[in-house]
């Protein structure tokens, strides 16, 4: 063997490659082993704020320690949200930097270094579809000029400075687009949203067609994918309507198929679905996540349940919620949220409490991972 060559085979054993989340049929696992995401919404501290221009005041950092202290694995934070802090936009609404400070990336990066240094696995919702005032961020959705200025500007830098992080578990383009779409007929099966429309899809009057969002999402998903290749993508969506094809009040828009299509190309797939579930007048829609198994919805990918809290869980109670989740083959359960504000939202006390119902268990996934 050559000095040369033997030099580089050295060094490479003596290399060491960091642990991700990663996806086996319908399980998610670590490190080899199933697992199961106990965790918990953050999903801010100062809405729309936290990262970037200042904003970064270590309340996350502590959040997250308590969390993990209380069981916790696993978090889903919120980024830019509606667009107000971050991204930075000049005056024709393109996208120049993630900020005016020029802070956002390492910021983010502090709080995986944190969320790894407490063996806590970080899930980065960017956009929130169920709530979106902000013009500039809707214009992004459908120029995608300006899209490709968030992407080129942004999205590229962060995802570059993160990329390979031990505690980057997934990316998620946008919260519950659902919120935003228009409801409508279409004889393209991936925009028709007249099924979801039936079950309360529209609420913020928006009405952007299903076939901008899809390509809203699917492009970020290519970007993130062409830089980082191991990362996990998902999508979180306001119910199971939008997110399966197996019950007569679903319609999924977000296969492989409908994904690609829109954005145009490949690799704008998720890894793994996401649903939220709260109840509706004291009683659970059909079909809800807390009411059948994982298996039921008859998808080929590990579905987390993304959303939910006990004071609007049909009477039942937190760590029930999480037990359920675990017996019931999802890959994992995020409670709604730390920052404990808002309708649906169960207390910081109620959610540490209920984090420690599956610490240590194995038997259907492990709980208690190790970030390195």
């Amino acid at each position: 063997m050559r000095a040369s060559s033997c030099l580089t085979f050295l060094a490479l054993l003596g290399t060491t490659f960091a642990a991700r989340l990663s996806v086996s049929g319908t399980d998610l696992t670590y490190k080899g082993e199933k697992v199961f995401l106990n965790g918990c919404n953050i999903a801010w501290n100062n809405y729309g704020y936290d990262f970037g221009n200042g904003g970064y005041d270590g309340t996350l950092d502590s959040w997250v320690s308590e969390i993990a202290s209380s069981g916790g694995n696993s978090i889903r934070i919120w980024v830019h949200v509606e667009g107000y802090s971050t991204p930075a936009f000049d005056g024709d609404g393109y996208v120049t930097s993630c900020d005016n400070s020029g802070q956002f990336e390492n910021d983010v990066k502090q709080l995986l270094d944190t969320a790894q240094a407490n063996d806590v696995l970080v899930t980065l919702t960017m956009w929130n579809g169920a709530y979106l005032t902000n013009q500039p961020a809707i214009d992004l959705i459908y120029d995608d000029s300006k899209l490709d200025s968030y992407i080129n500007n942004c999205l590229n830098s962060l995802i570059n400075t993160i990329k390979g992080h031990p505690a980057f578990g997934a990316f998620e383009a946008v919260n519950e687009p659902e919120g935003s779409v228009l409801v409508e007929s279409n004889s393209d099966y991936c925009y028709d949203t007249s099924i979801i429309g039936q079950a309360g899809a529209g609420w913020t009057g928006l009405s952007v067609p299903m076939e901008r969002f899809l390509r809203f999402i699917g492009r970020q998903n290519q970007a993130v994918r062409a830089i980082d290749s191991e990362a996990l993508i998902t999508i979180g969506s306001w119910g199971q309507f939008s997110q399966n094809d197996a019950f007569s009040n679903s319609h999924n828009h977000y296969t492989d198929a409908c994904l690609n299509q829109a954005a145009g190309g490949s690799n704008a797939h998720l890894d793994f679905y996401q649903m939220h579930t709260y109840d509706w007048g004291g009683s659970w829609s059909p079909d809800a996540p807390f009411t059948v198994s994982a298996s039921d919805y008859g998808l080929d990918k590990p579905i987390v349940i993304g959303e939910y809290a006990s004071v609007c869980a049909a009477g039942t109670s937190l760590r029930d919620l999480y037990e359920y989740g675990y017996t019931h083959g999802y890959s994992g359960g995020w409670s709604w949220h730390y920052s404990a504000s808002g309708e649906c939202s169960d207390s910081r006390d109620t959610q540490r409490d209920a984090l420690g119902q599956l610490a240590g268990r194995t038997d259907n996934g492990v709980v208690d991972i190790v970030v390195d």
